[in-house]
C-alpha cells in the first residue's frame, strides 16, 4: 500500500523540501497550501520527485480545514502521516505587552488551534493507519537572542499538546504517535530570509525533520531539538 502524508504549508519554505524529501522516500504526498495557484506551481514542481496532490487549506479556517479533512477522508483514505508545517511567527520584533489581542488570536490560530482542528480531523485515519503526527515547532522558553513573544505563546500550546496526546495514546493504547522537532533557526520567508552561521538552509532542516521520522525510533511524545535532545518541561 502506498504511504500517503499531508504535509501543510508545503508551497514554500521547510514545508516544500519535507515534501520533496517524503517524495524521494516513496511517500504520496498531499500539499497542503492556502493559494490554490501557488499551491498548484509548487505540486507541478514537486511532482518531478514523485507523486503529489494538492489540498487547498487555510489552517487559520476551521471550515477550510473541514473541508480538507473531508477531501483526504473520501479521497486518501489509506493516510498514515500528517506534519503540522504551516505556521506565522506573529511580529518578531514588538515586547510582549504591545500585542494588541487580536494579533495574538491571529497567531494562535495558525500555530495551535488549526494544527489541533486537523490532528483531531484526521485522527481516526491515523489510528486506523497506525500512523504519526510530526508537529514542527520552537523552543518556548524565552531567551536574549530569540524573545519573540507572539511566535513563542503560540507554540507552547502545540508543545503541550504533543506531550499530552502523545501520553494519552499509551494510556489508550492506541497505535498512533505523536512527537515535534524543533530545528533550530532556519532561513524562510518567516524570519525575513534570515542568513547567518547559526542558520540552516530550508533543504537541511527538511533533512533534520524526515530523519527523525525514519531512523525506527519510536518518538511518541517527545519534542526533540535539532541536535536530537529532549525538551523536558
Amino acid at each position: 500500500m502506498t504511504k500517503t502524508a499531508f504535509v501543510t504549508g508545503a508551497n514554500k519554505g521547510i514545508g516544500y523540501e519535507i515534501a520533496k524529501r517524503l517524495l524521494e522516500e516513496g511517500y504520496r504526498v498531499l500539499v497542503g497550501a492556502r493559494n490554490q495557484e501557488r499551491g498548484e506551481a509548487a505540486v507541478a514542481a514537486l511532482q518531478a520527485f514523485g507523486d503529489a496532490h494538492l489540498i487547498v487549506l487555510d489552517i487559520a479556517d476551521l471550515q477550510s480545514i473541514d473541508r480538507a479533512v473531508a477531501t483526504i477522508t473520501n479521497q486518501y483514505p489509506e493516510l498514515s502521516l500528517l506534519v503540522n508545517n504551516a505556521g506565522i511567527p506573529g511580529d518578531m520584533h514588538k515586547v510582549g505587552w504591545e500585542f494588541d489581542v487580536e494579533e495574538l488570536q491571529a497567531t494562535h490560530r495558525v500555530n495551535f488551534i488549526g494544527p489541533f482542528a486537523l490532528s483531531k480531523g484526521l485522527l481516526p485515519l491515523l489510528i486506523a493507519n497506525k500512523g504519526t503526527i510530526q508537529n514542527i515547532s520552537i523552543p518556548i522558553e524565552p531567551l536574549p537572542y530569540f524573545n519573540t513573544f507572539a511566535y513563542t505563546t503560540s507554540k507552547a500550546p502545540l508543545n503541550v499538546m504533543t506531550k499530552s496526546w502523545g501520553m494519552s495514546f499509551e494510556k489508550e493504547n492506541l497505535p498512533v504517535t505523536i512527537f515535534a522537532v524543533m530545528p533550530g533557526g532556519v532561513t524562510t520567508d518567516l524570519n525575513g530570509n534570515m542568513t547567518g552561521d547559526f542558520m540552516k538552509t530550508p533543504a537541511q532542516a527538511a533533512q533534520l525533520i524526515v530523519g527523525f521520522l525514519l531512523d525506527g525510533e519510536n518518538h511518541n511524545g517527545q519534542v526533540i531539538n535539532y541536535d536530537g535532545t529532549l525538551a523536558v518541561y
